[in-house]
């Protein structure tokens, strides 16, 4: 039998209050199984040694004989009662934010492990050798608590999850491209596939550490919110999966952190680690220089060390792929040889050979020109690559990789979507002038456009709006796009909603009343007092129907399947909004056509203009607000006019993986290298 978290979770809560002392388990393990619980669970809280014991159960397949064995000592204990007839049950199919959830992982794995540079070698040399034909052989040690390293060659990952030692909570460290993250994802494989066999298997889910960015914040909320924003799942919904331990975190790049915040998060995640807090597997990657700075270790007790390349494999590697020559060359040199050990470099080499001097490569004397001289190879050579369509020359696509790079960096994200980017990334400063002139330009020609469409009594709430949206601009931190809207509305959505039309329109009438009766003093009564009501009618409405449906919950998740999506999203919302409030105005603009009241052109005009007017200025505002940012990127040469065009050409060239609307770069080594080079380009400059 294999238990969910949650379910061990339930389970230990039920062993402590069935045996609330270490003794009375003792005798339980003792009399009715025949085993010794300090051998199994050793000294702790009773906590510990009932989340160890539990464990190991599960581990040697015995834990239908605690249940039982359990039940058997404590027979009238509800909690005990409860968890058996839970296990009983058949397991229940995923609900549909399971299997959501699942399908993107899913597509995110296999999507990363056929874009990484091993995979792909084969594509550039046009060969007919498959990668899994020619496996990259690897090497680690592993280490659990305080025995000795174990060390282990072409191991599956798998195996060293499984141990009974390790049950899943691994930390797996390595030199820079050792290739943690692919081992990483190599796991999330397989425990993908086992999530699909088995409905009570916990989800696998992927997490960068570099999106950690508030030291207050505990890793539970934060995995709620990352769940929000890079799965699309509603933060209600992803609370419930991380509370109930639903997933089983995978959790790359700590050392993508401020190296002055490492040791804050690693702290952090050990309270979340706690047996008390979470029971599940959980997955940490780290450089290992960095991991060994930190005071503080995290609460793992095992982990898997990958080892560089042996001189053997370099030269094996490079005899299958048919580049022994260089092999010859390199291996005359200590530093170079020591490079091309690292699995990723030596993928780099692969398919860089034809632009290596090896004899100016070993003129540098230092391992960072080294690397730096290699990356230059490698980007030279691949864009030299055919390509199907026209390409942007190589130093425009160097600087606007390099650019790219550098807010990714700064922003601590290591995936990028184009309906993320903000104005934050905007120079400060000179620009700032000009950023504002085209900011008024742009919202000028909008207002031109609607102006010939709307006047009278428009005129002053339009030009309210525009105020509003340039005012905010200046301060603007963030831009959020709206990108879904529950249009599954029942009766009770239907009776909360003519509930906020009937209160508006109440109040709509009793300021109506109050106005008109003000207008009419001064202008003559009856005909005033009629108008005065109707507007605020009309206003009491509208404000009604915008505060419901502004209000409106999204889909549980949101795939983000191509790029720019979240604007592209928006844009139907606000379409959708405008025609839902036209639609409802219909009745009313009926009404003011048969009453006989002056001004009734610009009633009308008011019903029908307003819900376009507050759609494209409101709910659109992201939109404008984007299209301003990318019209503003493009003049100063910092992005391409098509930007998703450009990715996707970037991502045939080997410098990004895309997963469905978002890209990353190939490697964090070499966003830092686009980085570094667009830096030192800008200071020439």
């Amino acid at each position: 039998m294999s238990l969910s978290g949650r379910q061990r979770k339930e389970l230990q809560s039920a062993l402590v209050d069935a045996f609330p002392t270490k003794s009375s388990l003792e005798q339980m393990l003792s009399f009715e199984l025949d085993k010794n619980l300090e051998a199994i669970a050793g000294e702790g809280s009773l906590q510990e040694i009932i989340f160890r014991t539990i464990q190991t159960a599960q581990a040697e397949g015995w834990i239908k004989e605690l249940i039982r064995g359990a039940r058997n000592s404590n027979p009238g204990n509800p909690k005990l009662e409860a968890i058996t007839q839970t296990l009983g049950k058949e397991p229940s199919s995923r609900n549909r934010v399971q299997q959501a959830l699942l399908k993107q992982v899913s597509t995110e794995v296999i999507s990363r492990l056929e874009q990484s540079l091993h995979n792909r070698i084969y594509i550039v040399q046009d060969t007919d050798q498959n990668p899994e034909q020619i496996e990259l052989p690897w090497a680690s040690e592993v280490k659990v608590g305080s025995k000795p390293k174990v060390h282990l060659t072409n191991t599956e990952i798998t195996t060293i999850y499984d141990l009974p030692d390790i049950d899943g909570r691994l930390l797996i460290l390595g030199q820079p491209g050792v290739g943690k993250t692919t081992m990483l994802l190599k796991l999330a494989e397989e425990l993908v596939n086992r999530a699909k066999d088995d409905s009570t298997h916990p989800i696998p889910v992927l997490f960068s550490l570099s999106s950690w960015k508030n030291d207050n914040q505990s890793i539970k909320d934060w995995l709620v919110d990352q769940l929000k924003d890079k799965y699309g799942v509603r933060k209600d919904i992803g609370k419930g999966l991380v509370e109930n331990q639903e997933i089983i975190p995978l959790l790359d790049g700590l050392d993508e952190l401020a190296a002055e915040r490492q040791e804050t998060c690693v702290i952090k995640i050990n309270e979340f680690l706690h047996p008390s807090n979470w029971s599940n597997p959980a997955i940490v990657c780290s450089r290992i220089e960095e991991y060994q700075r930190y005071q503080a270790s995290l609460q793992l007790n095992n982990s898997l060390e990958l080892c560089p390349l042996t001189s053997q494999q370099v030269e094996q590697y490079l005899q299958n792929t048919e580049n022994l020559e260089l092999w010859n060359s390199i291996s005359q040199n200590e530093d170079l040889k020591q490079l091309a050990q690292t699995p990723l470099f030596l993928n780099i080499i692969v398919i860089s050979a034809q632009e290596i001097s090896v004899q100016t490569w070993k003129e540098f004397s230092s391992s960072e020109n080294r690397l730096s001289y290699l990356f230059n190879a490698y980007i030279t050579r691949t864009l030299k690559r055919p390509y199907k369509e026209k390409q942007p020359k190589p130093e425009n696509t160097k600087r606007w990789l390099g650019w790219l790079a550098q807010r990714l960096i700064e922003e601590n994200k290591t995936e990028f979507l184009i309906e993320k980017m903000q104005l934050s990334w905007l120079k400060k400063g000179s620009e700032e002038k000009r950023n504002r002139l085209i900011v008024l330009l742009i919202v000028g020609l909008i207002v031109g456009r609607i102006y010939e469409m709307i006047v009278g009594l428009i005129v002053g709430l339009f030009v309210g709006l525009i105020s509003r949206l340039i005012i905010e601009f200046n301060n603007f931190k963030e831009i959020k796009t709206y990108e879904t809207i529950d249009l599954a509305w029942n009766l009770k959505t239907f009776s909360k909603i003519g509930s906020n039309l009937f209160y508006g329109l109440f109040y709509g009438l009793f300021y109506g009343l109050i106005s008109g009766l003000f207008y009419g003093l001064i202008y003559g009564m009856i005909g005033k007092l009629i108008y005065g009501i109707i507007v605020g009618m009309i206003g009491g409405l509208i404000y009604g129907m915008i505060y419901e449906l502004n209000g409106l919950k999204g889909a549980e998740v949101e795939n983000k399947i191509f790029p720019n999506y979240g604007i592209k999203k928006n844009i139907n919302y606000m379409f959708i909004f405008i025609i839902i409030v036209t639609l409802l105005m219909l009745p009313l603009v009926y009404t003011i056509f048969r009453l006989n009241v002056e001004n009734k052109d610009n009633l009308i005009r008011l019903c029908l203009a307003f819900p376009t007017l507050y759609g494209v200025l409101v709910i659109g505002e992201p939109v404008i607000y984007h299209f301003v940012l990318r019209i503003i990127l493009w003049s100063n040469g910092s992005i391409p006019w098509n930007y998703a065009k450009f990715l996707d050409y970037c991502t045939n060239r080997l410098f990004l993986q895309r997963v469905g609307g978002g890209y990353r770069f190939m490697h964090d080594l070499l966003r830092q290298h686009f980085a570094n080079s667009y830096a030192q380009t800008q200071k020439r400059s």
